[in-house]
């Protein structure tokens, strides 16, 4: 009957290596799976709305007969107080601090900056595609917004800027080939010749070499301030060559730099960008935060051109001196813009359209118009930007909110089943090998901080690093785990080699069961691909590092069982040998 019993329990142990070696091929399967998906479904992400406004806007007066803006890239919030033009044109002229949305790099960036609209509707790729890749932007831009108000447009940057902007909005257009100060160099003397020759009514220049320098050195040393001095010398020049009674300087940047340079994330450093504005029509003073979007219908604004039609910023008015007839005016046609947008993009996630009473506040708006009640006009068109803009926030909210709900019983059951499972069969043991599991997690994190590395894709210099660092750690975290459960085994004096082989898989797979907890979460709050929206890429973030590590995970678990019965035999043998030189010597 012992026998019989043994050759079970025996079967049993078969059975259950068996199943946990499929447990951890299934898992390495769909965390693969999952990456590639994942990262295609980014790749290839499309805004919901499909069909594009067919209001070309209205026009308003000027407030200035020209603007430039001039985009450094990669330039910090905080590397302003050591530049000395900018820090003057900051203390003379209106200020602000531009806040933009994450994924905060170049080409989704520069498409807000020139649009109003935030990656999520703008079509911009939320990864930077090569720029024999860039196809032209394809919706409205303030370069075609100011052609509609009959004025002349000029480019002056990177090879990239003229692939995205279209050539049919633009009068003049220079982008050098190359890179670094030289080129920056040729984009400021073509800017001042732009600008000597037939005055643009609006320009971008575009300044690059900052934000390479930022990836090659850091944003805090000596060659990145050399690099920002350099561009402060470009822009004290075009500032010298446009009339500042009648014209605007504008200076932003696309997004800043981590400490050690890489951007790409939510990081404050990253996504608080300098704001300047300087000329005729500007107030000056601190005007607090303002967002990266604001910055397209505020151009328009100063320019007197429609809004571009999917824009979602506002205009800043506190920056501008204008009249009452100019600001009802621009407001209503920035409520109308909006208005158009809101019916368009809610429709197109399912979610009806605009209330009566936010239709009712634009008529109402255009009617005191109509009838010369400016303070009136503007104040409830006012009214109906912010209660269109609450209607469309939490549209998509709700939306949102659904589709979590749908995946919540999901995510749920990854992480109540197994830990029912070994609440009712784990005993002392199976509670040992999950804190084992446990302090592998803590181990990898500590060896993450230690290395000074940052939980954000701004801290992504490159995939192959990445994921070979992700692998460095886990292998690291996962050895000092498979010390932990060598411990255990030799406390229990546990000789048996199916033993070693299901406590080694058991161990794994609980490690595997902790990180797909954390993908898990972030499986519910941000589903398993981009569709219609931009999930938070914080969370992102924290979903592909335990993905990479569950694969790495699930390899070491298929080492560790032979490392285990190796340590077993080396410490049996050790064992024997020291018995028998005890024995010898006693002799």
């Amino acid at each position: 009957m012992s026998r019989g019993v043994s050759k079970l329990r025996r079967f049993v142990r078969v059975l259950t290596v068996l199943g946990s070696i499929a447990l951890l091929l299934s898992a390495a399967g769909g965390a693969y799976l999952w990456l590639l998906h994942g990262q295609a479904s980014m790749n290839t992400y499309r805004p919901p709305i499909r069909a594009q406004p067919r209001s070309p806007g209205h026009t308003t007066a000027p407030l200035a007969r020209q603007v430039v803006l001039v985009v450094v890239d990669g330039l910090r919030d905080d590397a302003v107080a050591q530049m000395p033009t900018l820090s003057r044109l900051r203390r003379e002229g209106a200020s602000a601090q531009a806040v933009l949305q994450a994924p905060s790099l170049s080409q989704p960036a520069w498409t807000t900056i020139v649009t109003g609209a935030w990656p999520e509707i703008s079509g911009a790729p939320l990864i930077n595609v090569p720029e024999e890749e860039l196809a032209p932007i394809s919706i409205d831009t303030i370069f075609a917004a100011a052609r509609r108000a009959n004025l002349s447009t000029a480019l002056a940057g990177s090879f990239s800027w003229q692939r995205m902007v279209p050539r049919d909005v633009l009068d003049a257009v220079a982008c050098p080939e190359g890179s670094g100060p030289a080129a920056d160099q040729q984009v400021a003397d073509a800017a001042i010749r732009f600008l000597h020759n037939f005055q643009p009514g609006f320009m971008l220049v575009h300044f690059d070499n900052v934000d390479a320098v930022g990836h090659d050195y850091g944003a805090v040393g000596a060659p990145y301030h050399e690099a920002t001095l350099q561009v402060d010398r470009h822009i004290h020049d075009i500032a010298a060559a446009i009339d500042q009674r009648t014209s605007v300087l504008m200076v932003c940047s696309d997004h800043g730099h981590i400490d050690r340079g890489g951007h790409g994330g939510p990081d404050p450093v990253v996504v608080t960008t300098p704001f300047v504005a300087f000329g005729g029509p500007i107030v000056p003073g601190d005007c607090g935060t303002i967002a990266q979007a604001d910055i397209a219908p505020t151009i328009a604004a100063i320019l007197g051109a429609p809004m571009p039609r999917l824009n979602q910023g506002i205009v800043r008015f506190a920056m501008l001196r204008c009249d009452d007839a100019k600001r009802a005016e621009t407001q209503l046609e920035l409520a109308l813009q909006r208005q158009e947008l809101a019916n368009l993009y809610l429709a197109s996630i399912g979610r009806g359209s605009l209330s009566d009473t936010a239709e009712g506040d634009v008529t109402v708006a255009l009617s005191s118009l109509q009838v010369g009640n400016l303070e009136s006009a503007y104040r409830l068109a006012s009214l109906a930007v912010e209660r269109i803009d609450r209607e469309v926030a939490q549209g998509r909210l709700d939306r949102i909110r659904r589709e979590r709900s749908l995946r919540l019983p999901v995510a749920a059951a990854f992480v109540g089943v197994p830990l029912a499972v070994l609440i009712l069969r784990g005993g002392r043991r199976g509670w040992w090998l999950l804190l084992s599991a446990a302090l592998t997690i803590l181990a990898y994190h500590a060896l993450f901080a230690a290395e000074d590395a940052v939980y954000s894709i701004s801290g992504i210099t490159g995939m192959r690093p990445f994921v070979e660092s992700i692998v460095r750690r886990t292998l690291l975290a996962s050895a000092l785990g498979g010390v932990l459960v060598l411990w255990r085994l030799a406390r229990d004096q546990e000789g048996s080699v199916l033993e070693v082989i299901q406590t080694s898989l058991a161990y794994s797979l609980l490690v595997v069961y902790l990180l797909g907890c954390q993908a898990s979460i972030v499986y519910w709050l941000n589903g398993f691909r981009f569709t219609w929206y931009v999930p938070d890429l914080g969370i992102a973030f924290w979903q592909v590092t335990a993905l990479v590590q569950a694969l790495v995970a699930v390899a070491f678990a298929f080492v560790l069982p032979v490392l285990l019965l190796l340590a077993g035999l080396t410490y049996q043998g050790v064992t024997t040998l020291r018995w028998h030189v005890r024995a010898t010597g006693g002799n």
